[in-house]
């Protein structure tokens, strides 16, 4: 039996998978678990993105007791995302079909920046208000994130695809620290730094603020040799920590008071990637926080449930940039909404998947901004790869591939393409768009008519007033023509007269 006062965030980092429980109490969140195992994805993921079988049977080890603890969580309020080392994944798809098995619930693949935004939410939520800006910086196993921003609106944020596992296997090979190896890999991540971090110190802060454990473990050890530190770094004490590892020589030789045995192999590459971020965007001293990327997602969590969804805001941005005609997307989503509700029971459709076909609908039409030739697969490519807050690169996929078949020949293998899970959701979501773009083809609200539409299993018909569809040739035409081409989808589409009335 679930417990509705119950929440639950997932981070499977590429160093650590962490899941925290929570609890709503009087309309405050209270953590009440936290579970968290060193997997170190990063490390058995090689060139190719192929995953070491041992690395992988440790993670779905952990997904599983995971799994067991979030089992008492309602499945809405659970949310489980994957980062830079998923991004990685050669074959992402295969594997999480076995890891959302074994955890129970969905996985997101998030981007860089997606990431970098639940960071800054996080650490927000924990840290006291700022005068003005301010900066966060996450150095993960397999990326950093960097943020700036208000309160907790991010302005700015940028991912790099270098962290403390990435950084340490690549940089110290072997396991050998040498001063040459360690200037050749700091030149390198300066170098990613280089097209932003000028940015970044123009539009300035009034707090930089670390978090990630491999930034709370530098904290750590600079405390341990400077009492006088509480919780900050700053530059000397990261370059007299630096000198030290330098010393030891070997990553095996690495022995530091309030280095735990876990982080020992990582930390090399961890302070190498924190000092050219403290360099390249002259950072004088960081505070550091214990909230992170899971706190964030935790309250972005709670943010999408109490309708504070940062994707709205999102899709509005969206919408606005590409000059989308506002009438016509509000033709066919209302459309679109309604006739989702008449057939969500029969065909399993929920509130999650009404938003993201509220939201294909209000932006299907961000390919004209740059063509009106295959303007559905200009949106299709706009929606997969473009920076879009809130939304995991799942959800993009599918939005895209509903917008991308919007009207015209259906292509099957573009539905294929989604992981198997979102396929059926996604054929008929499509249905619905493409019954909602036929009707208002005119692009006015003149064919607003009664209609039931039902749902059979993989039959759908579409119940229309008598004699409508002879005064409206040019549409009942394209009715046909969505009969056939629904059926490559496996959907059979048939039109009949309403008798009882409007079901709306």
């Amino acid at each position: 039996m679930t417990d509705q006062n119950l929440f639950a965030a997932v981070d499977l980092g590429s160093n650590s998978f962490h899941l925290i429980i929570a609890r709503m109490e009087q309309g405050q969140i209270q953590v009440i678990d936290r579970i968290r195992d060193m997997v170190r994805l990063a490390g058995g993921l090689d060139e190719r993105g192929r995953l070491d079988p041992q690395v992988r049977e440790n993670a779905l080890a952990s997904l599983a007791r995971f799994g067991q603890r979030i089992a008492a969580v309602p499945p809405r309020q659970v949310r489980a995302v994957g980062t830079q080392t998923f991004r990685r994944l050669a074959n992402p798809d295969a594997f999480l079909v076995i890891a959302e098995t074994a955890l129970g619930c969905p996985i997101d693949i998030i981007s860089g920046r997606e990431e970098a935004r639940l960071v800054y939410l996080g650490v927000s939520q924990g840290t006291a208000p700022a005068d003005a800006r301010r900066l966060v910086v996450d150095i993960g196993g397999g990326s950093t994130e960097m943020v700036l921003g208000e309160s907790l609106e991010p302005i700015r944020a940028e991912s790099l695809p270098f962290g403390c596992v990435g950084m340490t296997r690549s940089a110290f090979e072997n396991g050998r620290i040498t001063i040459n190896r360690w200037r050749s890999a700091l030149h390198e991540v300066l170098g990613a730094l280089q097209p932003f971090a000028s940015d970044f110190r123009k539009d300035g802060w009034s707090q930089a603020v670390g978090s990630s454990g491999t930034i709370r473990a530098v904290a750590t050890i600079i405390s341990s040799f400077n009492s006088r530190a509480h919780g900050t770094i700053n530059r000397h004490d990261l370059g007299q920590l630096k000198n030290r590892l330098l010393e030891m020589g070997h990553v095996d030789r690495i022995e530091m008071d309030g280095l735990s045995s876990n982080r020992r192999p990582v930390i090399a590459g961890g302070v190498l990637v924190l000092e050219a971020v403290m360099s390249a965007l002259d950072i004088d001293e960081l505070q550091v926080s214990s909230f992170a990327l899971r706190e964030g997602l935790l309250y972005d969590l709670l943010g999408r449930l109490e309708r504070r969804d940062p994707r709205e805001r999102t899709v509005h941005v969206m919408a606005r940039r590409y000059q989308i005609d506002s009438a016509q997307a509000a033709r066919v989503s209302d459309w679109a909404g309604s006739a989702l509700e008449q057939v969500a029971e029969e065909w399993d459709l929920d509130s999650a998947h009404a938003d993201l076909l509220h939201w294909t609908c209000q932006l299907h039409e961000l390919g004209l901004a740059i063509s009106h030739d295959r303007s559905a697969a200009h949106s299709d490519y706009i929606l997969e790869y473009s920076d879009m807050p809130g939304f995991g690169r799942l959800e993009q996929k599918m939005m895209a591939a509903i917008a991308g078949l919007q009207h015209g020949r259906i292509d099957p293998a573009r539905i294929k393409r989604l992981p198997a899970r979102l396929q059926t959701p996604a054929r008929r979501m499509l249905a619905i768009l493409r019954l909602a773009t036929t009707l208002f083809r005119s692009r006015t609200d003149t064919q607003s008519t009664d209609y039931a539409l039902i749902a059979r299993g993989d039959g759908l018909e579409l119940q229309l007033p008598p004699d409508w569809l002879g005064r409206h040739p040019l549409t009942q035409r394209d009715l046909e023509t969505e009969r056939k081409q629904l059926k490559k989808v496996g959907i059979k589409f048939r039109v009949s007269t309403l008798k009882t009335g409007p079901a709306t």
